[in-house]
């Protein structure tokens, strides 16, 4: 990075002086991502309606840029300002735009100048003009005219590469939220949108040559029998490419192979090993029916498909997909193991990675590159790809040490269908746990990297998979405020961030998103479980670990409102109740809505059986239930004893329900929690009370529930269904809340 010369003379200036200059800490400018060098002043500058804007000579995407700022600064500020450049300047009303022409400088580096005369942007290029205006647009105050306090800031990326991937084909979104999509990523300096547009569970994209990808792979019958799906087409596409393109956002396709691709095998089953026909998928996971690796018409397929790509999209990266294909059916395709014989390849792996680079060695010629998930690795990488690391960091190590160019996007840190908070109180998700801080605290470039090979890391990535994302609010609620906190990681020094001066600046950003009406988490009231049993009174804490948040709450089961009370010491409670709590920013947004049943009992009875043996008994009933209710006793397949909470390994059947029975040994006198992680419905039930109820439908949640209980043996029934090749039930309990352990075979007896 190197300094203007008005930048340098500006610092020097009476206006800097240690009298007059105010802390960096100071949440007038609460710029996120973080500037490289930033210094504040007393004062602020006013703009009026009139103001004056001004391009030095040589400054390129002046009409966008103009365009840009006049559109955002009436959003923010209700202020309309010109669409058009001035020749005359006054002394104070103005903003200029002047290029640097200076080959030292970065393309994305920019200084922000703000001071008695006016507001001074300088730059190498249109990027640097844009990342300044963002940052000048993040210091306005929000709906307080254009006044915008004295600042002086140079300011330049850490990583080139700064993405956000949506994945459009679990759940398709609208042309409008793809765009609201990159608006977003544009606020916060995101220079890269990967676009996953092909899957198992439907084909996003139009190709000409193949109107079936769309007429057939485009659309899915869900399981209540609902048609469900959508595409781009190309003119929308080239829409969506040049509105980005407008904002200095790349856009990156994703077309899969060699697996995920059942949906292109829906519409063109000869493209596959084994004879069709093939559905478009309507469950998630990982599917054996991929394209054919010994037959010439997939890679003429495929190089047709990419050829409409790459007319579409500029980019000279194409996502080529390369995770997750199963070999199966390759292992029994005798025109696969011909071409590996031909080919001289050992095993399935490296026939994998022949087709990898068969495409490169496509694109290549085509004057593009290929990026792929880190499974491209296995069995030899292609030539010039890129890697995109998912499964941890360790496959981007492997492939900088290879000196290939690497993003990261580990799933511990960049996944943003994890869960955000307890996923008790979250809506359901794919699983993980992801909140704000873990993010924020991501570090991309490995410390196993010497300098060189540190070289090959592009940047960073967050994904969003959208299994559990039904509509465009639920894909906001996962994104924001995360993308805050990777948008720093990328973009600021990795000595310049810190924790809590960045919670601080998110103050002022969490009003910007509400703003600009974007659906943001903020975390709910943290205390209570989901069911909550008690015999004479029940105190209850909460607490919400956010800055300027209060809690609302209700105790008749009404959503909370402006008219509720407001939580400031634990409520007691000594009738049955549904309490229903949300917290409450000052920006004014929300968090979701907690509901938590209180319900008075009189106290469990231990049971006086004798002669139990260890163990509990089971019984699994053949079908395939959406709720326990459409459970019968018509197909009981099996009985037996388990010592273990959990599903039988050798059970051939799919689908089935199984009921467990007998009672549990509490060993101490306690208020005990219950806890089920489950895809599929469950109930547990002590004595008579039902405890844990979850009805949810291929919905990875866990519940909880918490009950009294003296020491003795008591009544435990269990009743789980496997709708899903991947359920995994699991039910443990604690006394203290908190250290949740799977129940002991010493505690079960029927």
């Amino acid at each position: 990075m190197r300094t203007s010369i008005s930048f340098l003379i500006l610092f020097s200036m009476q206006v800097m002086n240690t009298s007059t200059a105010i802390a960096q800490a100071n949440k007038s400018v609460s710029i996120i991502p973080k500037p490289a060098r930033i210094v504040e002043a007393t004062g602020s500058l006013s703009l009026k309606e009139d103001v004056k804007i001004f391009f030095s000579e040589g400054v390129d995407d002046k009409e966008i840029l103009l365009s840009y700022l006049s559109d955002q600064l009436n959003e923010l500020t209700g202020v309309r300002i010109p669409k058009k450049g001035s020749r005359k300047l006054p002394a104070s009303n103005k903003i200029i735009f002047k290029k640097v022409n200076d080959h030292n400088w970065g393309e994305e580096e920019y200084s922000l100048i703000v001071d008695a005369t006016g507001v001074l942007i300088e730059a190498k290029s249109g990027k640097g003009f844009f990342y300044g205006i963002q940052s000048l647009l993040q210091i306005i105050p929000i709906n307080a005219g254009i006044k915008i306090p004295y600042v002086k800031i140079l300011d330049e990326p850490r990583y080139k590469y700064r993405g956000m991937h949506l994945d459009v084909c679990r759940h398709f979104f609208s042309v409008d939220f793809i765009k609201k999509y990159i608006d977003l990523m544009a606020m916060y300096k995101m220079n890269t949108f990967h676009w996953h547009l092909t899957e198992d569970q439907g084909w996003r994209i139009e190709i000409k040559k193949y109107p079936k990808l769309t007429d057939i792979g485009a659309w899915r019958i869900e399981k209540d029998g609902t048609r469900y799906g959508g595409f781009y087409t190309q003119d929308q596409i080239k829409e969506i490419v040049k509105y980005a393109s407008d904002r200095f956002i790349t856009v990156i396709p994703e077309i899969e192979l060699p697996g995920h691709s059942v949906a292109a095998l829906s519409a063109y089953p000869h493209l596959a090993c084994v004879d069709g026909p093939f559905n478009v998928e309507n469950e998630w996971g990982v599917f054996k029916d991929v394209y054919c690796a010994g037959k010439e018409g997939t890679f003429s397929f495929l190089e047709d498909v990419l050829l409409e790509v790459i007319d579409l999209f500029p980019s000279k990266y194409i996502h080529i997909g390369g995770d997750e294909c199963p070999k199966t059916n390759w292992e029994s395709c005798d025109l696969c193991q011909k071409r590996m014989k031909e080919e001289g390849l050992k095993n399935e792996h490296e026939l994998q990675s022949y087709f990898i680079q068969r495409i490169e060695k496509f694109l290549l010629s085509k004057n593009r590159k290929i990026i792929g998930w880190d499974e491209i690795l296995e069995g030899g990488l292609a030539p010039e790809a890129t890697v995109m690391s998912w499964r941890g960091t360790e496959g981007g190590i492997e492939a900088a040490k290879q000196h290939h160019d690497v993003i990261m996007t580990p799933g511990s840190h960049c996944y943003f269908d994890h869960y955000q908070d307890d996923n008790y109180i979250e809506p359901t998700a794919i699983g993980g746990f992801s909140p704000l801080q873990k993010v924020y605290e991501f570090e991309p470039t490995p410390s196993e990297l010497n300098e060189d090979e540190a070289k090959y890391i592009l940047g960073a990535q967050a994904n969003v998979w959208t299994e559990y994302m039904h509509t465009s609010d639920r894909v906001e609620y996962m994104i924001a405020p995360r993308i805050c906190a990777l948008a720093e990681v990328v973009w600021s020094g990795k000595d310049q961030r810190n924790w809590n001066d960045f919670q601080t600046r998110m103050g002022h950003h969490y009003e910007l998103l509400h703003q600009k009406d974007i659906n943001s988490f903020i975390q709910a009231p943290h205390g209570g479980v989901n069911k909550n049993f008690f015999f004479d009174q029940m105190k209850l804490p909460f607490e919400v670990k956010l800055e300027d948040a209060k809690i609302r709450y209700s105790l008749d089961g009404t959503d909370p409102d402006d008219n509720s009370t407001i939580y400031t010491k634990p409520v007691v409670l000594k009738n049955t109740s549904t309490i229903k709590l949300q917290t409450v920013h000052k920006s004014g947004l929300t968090s979701k809505i907690r509901s938590l049943e209180c319900i008075k009992i009189s106290p469990l009875v231990s049971d006086t059986s004798s002669g139990l043996a260890t163990g509990l008994k089971y019984k699994i009933i053949k079908g395939k239930f959406n709720n326990i209710a459409e459970i019968t006793n018509d197909e009981v397949m099996e009985c037996g004893v388990l010592d273990k909470i959990k599903f039988p390994k050798d059970i051939e059947e799919e689908f089935y329900a199984m009921e467990i029975t007998g009672f549990i040994k509490v060993d101490k006198k306690a208020t005990y929690t219950f806890f089920n992680y489950a895809i599929d419905p469950t109930q547990i039930s002590i004595g008579n009370q039902l405890i844990v109820s979850h009805e949810g439908l291929n919905s990875r949640h866990e519940r909880r529930g918490r009950i009294h209980m003296d020491e003795g043996i008591y009544p435990i029934k269990i009743v789980m269904i496997k709708n899903t090749p991947y359920a995994n039930q699991q039910v443990s309990w604690c006394s203290n809340y908190f250290d949740q352990i799977p129940i002991k075979s010493e505690n079960l007896f029927h």
